[in-house]
């Protein structure tokens, strides 16, 4: 048995929330353990947020080039280099993850430690190391930051069928031919656009009937033509039955209704399941919900005695900003006794396609449902002058407007740096403003913020 080892904090992963806290607690003097069982620096950038844009931002210069007539430039057509593209990747996710090590190494008051971390106590962890030795610590406080991964389904065949998730896709070394992606959320449609300017058939199968459902109809359906414009096929209602390997490099998906399909390759997007399966929870008497993610308060605390969780395994939403919002909450309430909480933060995401989809507070459909007397702005992204400029005519922007007292419930905003413009919206609504504010503000002539006067004047 390992001698038992004290630390006033042990964070359990080095995402973006817990590499934050524990790096914040030993500069704020505090002894600190981080471990993490080998993605230096977590998820997002090492599988996640960073490769993934990194792609989107490659074929998107190999979409620009591919349209180069549109600007007046006569240019050779680009050959797709799969290999090179992934080559960018691994060289900007390498660079970010040398940094954290640095980072990670230097801290003052901070140990990382690489292995693999589970509750053997209320308090108490036992981490396994690469060495196959073990260490056991114990802290006054312990902050579970285990992230999330790909969601596998119960399909008969898929365990003895090459596929492939949201991590793997991103390692492969041949274009696949026809690219199947079970799932129609961000990730499947990030990487369905992806491949599909690569040069790639790509077919997306969607389980109900409704595309996005959780956006505004009309908003979903511009994302969805603007894909499909691109070539890229849906299947509404598509359930899948079964998959299977009929041959060297070919894989039949067997649909509902005696329907199937054929394809060279096959991915998994069907969402996250939270990395706690493994922390061995009870021993510390942390408790979950049935998809297993970790319940916590608005303080983001456990049922036990101090132990917090924080982002994805938590339930999210899944996003890294909010892990990075979680880590302030605690940093602040544990450092400083702020008695800061989650109520009432509001949590903008970007849809990473091109053009992106920024979205921030309440649908139309939402607001209408939560008895919101709303008013609708809306316009065609064409409308915008520095969208015609740049050449990123496609989208529409529209928000949500309580007639009552002319504040932004929320907006949605398909068009070029939508996620950037989005961010404006987001602070009008935290400072409350009406929206005639925002109407009348004097943005800068051309930019995509301008396009808020336009949007708001439509009321």
């Amino acid at each position: 048995m390992p001698t038992e080892e004290a630390f006033d904090d042990i964070v359990l992963g080095g995402g973006k929330g817990g590499k934050s806290l524990a790096m914040a607690l030993g500069q704020a003097g505090h002894k600190v353990a981080l471990t993490e069982r080998g993605q230096i620096g977590g998820t997002c950038i090492n599988v996640a947020c960073i490769p993934t844009k990194t792609m989107v931002a490659s074929t998107k210069l190999l979409d620009l080039i591919k349209h180069a007539k549109n600007f007046g430039i006569d240019v050779a057509a680009a050959a797709p280099s799969l290999q090179g593209i992934i080559e960018r990747k691994r060289r900007i996710v390498k660079g970010m993850v040398d940094a954290h090590w640095n980072l990670f190494t230097t801290t003052p008051n901070m140990e990382l430690i690489v292995g693999t971390g589970k509750f053997v106590g209320p308090r108490q962890i036992e981490v396994a190391l690469e060495s196959g030795e073990t260490r056991m610590l114990r802290a006054d406080r312990i902050y579970i930051n285990t992230g999330s991964r790909t969601t596998v389904p119960e399909i008969p065949g898929l365990a003895q069928t090459p596929y492939l998730t949201s991590t793997s896709v991103m390692e492969l070394d041949v274009l696949p031919e026809h690219l199947v992606i079970i799932g129609g959320g961000y990730i499947a449609l990030e990487f369905a656009q992806i491949f599909r300017r690569l040069g790639s058939n790509v077919t997306v199968l969607l389980r109900g009937e409704r595309f996005l459902p959780m956006e505004d109809e009309d908003i979903a359906g511009a994302v969805k033509q603007i894909l499909e414009d691109e070539g890229i096929s849906f299947r509404s209602n598509a359930k899948t039955q079964s998959v299977k390997e009929i041959g060297e490099g070919r894989i039949e998906v067997q649909l509902d209704g005696d329907k199937s399909l054929q394809c060279t390759h096959l991915m998994i997007a069907i969402g996250r399941t939270p990395n706690t399966d493994r922390l061995n929870l009870g021993a510390a008497g942390v408790t979950t919900d049935e998809r297993g993610n970790i319940r916590v308060n608005e303080r983001l605390e456990t049922n036990a005695d101090n132990i917090w969780a924080i982002g994805d395994c938590n339930g999210g939403p899944l996003f890294t900003h909010v892990s990075w919002d979680d880590f302030r909450i605690i940093k602040d309430n544990v450092l400083h006794a702020a008695g800061r909480t989650t109520t009432g933060r509001l949590i903008p995401y970007t849809l990473f396609i091109d053009p992106e989809l920024g979205r921030v507070g309440l649908t139309e459909e939402q607001a209408r449902k939560k008895g919101y007397d709303v008013l609708v702005a809306k316009i065609p992204a064409n409308k915008v002058p520095r969208s015609n400029t740049s050449g990123e005519v496609k989208g529409l922007l529209k928000a949500v407007i309580d007639q009552d007292t002319n504040r932004i419930l929320g907006c949605s905003l398909l068009c070029h740096s939508a996620g950037e413009v989005m961010s404006v919206v987001q602070m009008a609504m935290l400072a409350q403003l009406p929206y005639t504010t925002v109407r009348d503000t004097v943005f800068t002539h051309p930019t995509m913020a301008e396009s808020l006067n336009l949007l708001f004047a439509t009321v």
